[in-house]
């Protein structure tokens, strides 16, 4: 009961995420074995066995959806920008981004984006329809090279801990590599990878499910009750 609570929790934050740009799913080991434990289940409904509850981040890319936005870029692949923060560096796969007073290229919450060589920064008098990104990362304003996007990737994703605002950070002496098999594509956005419809299955299961073991907890309880009352007989 405890791995379905965390269950429904898990597909409660995906459903209030749903239009998140860049978000990545909560999934949990109970969806894994969904499955397997309903085929086992015996003839009263009850589930067998046990169900672990841990979760994980399904990090399968979502649909890319044109903007028309010349800071929109998405990946196109497995990887990450890099996020840079005064607690360290963050991932994400968020590429709605900005520019702030200083001419700096920024995520949605003002915090700098990295490029291979430091900060991007825009020169003085460039429109945002002068930016241009190429497929390798590399930013031009006004025809000319300003910087190229810090793109990374990580050999085990899941070891990467979700800190919110569609951001991951990595465990101490985790180091990604370079991405270079990855295209961004300008004026695109990733959309989240939720499924509603899924995720709403998965809701109605899971709360048929808890049902069930609540039922058999009270056929439990009701079989030991009349087994004290012809023991005390």
């Amino acid at each position: 009961m405890e791995a379905l609570t965390k269950q429904y929790q898990a597909i409660a934050h995906n459903l209030a995420n749903a239009n998140t740009t860049g978000f990545k799913r909560q999934v949990t080991a109970f969806q894994q074995l969904l499955g397997t434990q309903v085929q086992g289940a015996n003839s009263s409904g009850d589930l067998t066995g046990t169900i672990d509850g841990r979760i994980a981040i399904d990090q399968t890319q979502g649909p890319l959806t044109n903007t028309a936005r010349p800071l929109d870029v998405a990946i196109d692949g497995e990887g990450f920008f890099v996020i840079e923060t005064p607690q360290g560096p963050l991932y994400t796969r968020n590429g709605s981004f900005d520019v702030n007073s200083q001419g700096q290229l920024v995520d949605s919450v003002g915090r700098t984006v990295s490029g291979e060589g430091g900060p991007i920064t825009l020169p003085g008098g460039v429109g945002l329809s002068q930016i241009s990104v190429a497929p390798d990362g590399t930013v031009s304003a006004a025809g000319r090279n300003i910087g190229k996007l810090a793109l990374v990737r990580f050999s085990d994703t899941s070891v990467l801990e979700p800190v919110g605002q569609s951001c991951f950070k990595a465990p101490q002496g985790v180091a990604p590599e370079t991405a270079a098999s990855v295209k961004v594509r300008q004026y695109f956005q990733e959309s989240s990878n939720v499924n509603v419809v899924e995720e709403l299955v998965g809701l109605i299961a899971v709360t048929r499910l808890y049902e069930a073991n609540v039922k058999a907890i009270e056929r439990q309880d009701e079989q030991t009750r009349n087994l004290l009352q012809v023991a005390m007989s």
